[in-house]
């Protein structure tokens, strides 16, 4: 999302009035005490910006970890310190599921086309057997046999020895549902080697996508993001009092339901002073239109604001079948001023 404000035009525009009353008071032939008592009207847009659908941070940046117990390596049925385990492998059949979904659990995506995706991989061998260089890590979609990225391990990897890989792939598909297998995995056994407090192999994956070009929605999915900008109505110590209306106007370009709220925060970016909506505001798919929230309180209230917050959340509530949204679809607004502001004396 990108937000931009607009207020320098504001501050000029009070200034001048200001000015041009002083002028007026200098020219009076007779000294006399004036009462200013004006009340301007100014019509001006305060923020303005987009939101890209495909802007989803849970999209950019996923991380998670795939546990492989001994038992896929045969090595369950050790204890103790053992005097001879033989050399096994290769071993094809270790498969681990991931599914990509936000914080509270949901599936955001059933599947987004990227330019690029950037896998790092961090694992320590907790098992007291090295593990042979040439095994094959592979990501791939579930449900497919075609690998997204594949990394096979340049050296042997010793007990309690870390290994961390990155691998870049380009122009691919990617589902929210993961298959990640190990392949080829192979050991040269050991001799007197310690089976106690035997644990888990855990790998760490970090998959960096960028950027986005088109996502996938599944009906009935639901998610929600915000950011935060500067906002400073410009108008100093000059006004005394706003009464009047603020606009939204607003497009959304994308074929999915939105809603939309803006709190105006405080000089530490977390107290609420007001919020635009008492409720966020519903806007349909491919809805364009104008929204006016009449609260002489809230626009007072803008004069103590030093942040603004959008939140915006998107579903696919109802829908019968998934929808496809192009990076160029997006949702324009604007929040715009219509008030008249009582100066001080």
């Amino acid at each position: 999302m990108s937000i931009k404000n607009s207020f320098s035009m504001i501050r000029l525009w009070v200034i001048v009035v200001l000015l041009g009353g002083v002028i007026s008071a200098c020219n009076l032939e007779n000294a006399q005490e004036i009462t200013l008592d004006w009340e301007p009207e100014i019509l001006a847009p305060l923020v303005k910006g987009d939101l890209g659908i495909l802007q989803q941070p849970s999209i950019d940046n996923i991380d998670f970890s795939i546990a492989i117990p001994a038992s896929s390596l045969g090595l369950d049925i050790y204890t103790g310190i053992v005097p001879l385990v033989p050399a096994f492998g290769p071993i094809d059949t270790i498969q681990r599921n991931y599914t990509v979904t936000d914080n509270t659990n949901n599936i955001i995506f059933e599947s987004v086309e990227i330019d690029s995706v950037t896998a790092n991989v961090s694992f320590t061998n907790p098992f007291p057997v090295s593990l042979s260089a040439g095994m094959r890590i592979i990501f791939r979609n579930q449900g497919t046999t075609t690998g997204l990225i594949t990394h096979v391990t340049t050296r042997d990897v010793g007990p309690n020895e870390t290994y961390t890989f990155q691998e870049r792939a380009l122009n691919l598909i990617l589902s929210a549902n993961l298959e990640i297998a190990l392949e080829n995995v192979q050991s040269p056994g050991g001799t007197n080697l310690n089976f106690n407090n035997l644990s888990d192999l855990t790998m760490d994956i970090n998959l960096q996508i960028s950027p986005v070009n088109a996502i996938v929605f599944a009906p009935n999915v639901s998610a929600s993001f915000e950011t935060t900008d500067n906002f400073d109505l410009g108008l100093g110590n000059e006004a005394e009092n706003l009464e009047g209306n603020l606009i939204l106007k607003h497009n959304n370009q994308t074929p999915v339901n939105l809603t939309v709220q803006a709190y105006f925060l405080a000089d530490d970016q977390t107290t609420i002073i007001d919020s635009l909506f008492q409720i966020p505001s519903p806007i349909s798919a491919g809805d364009t239109a104008t929204v006016t929230v009449s609260s002489s309180s809230l626009l007072n209230s803008l004069r103590n604001t030093k942040f603004i917050r959008f939140n915006t959340g998107f579903n696919t509530n109802g829908f019968t079948n998934s929808v496809r949204i192009e990076g160029s679809t997006q949702y324009d607004f604007q929040i715009i001023a219509d008030v008249k502001v009582k100066l001080k004396n």
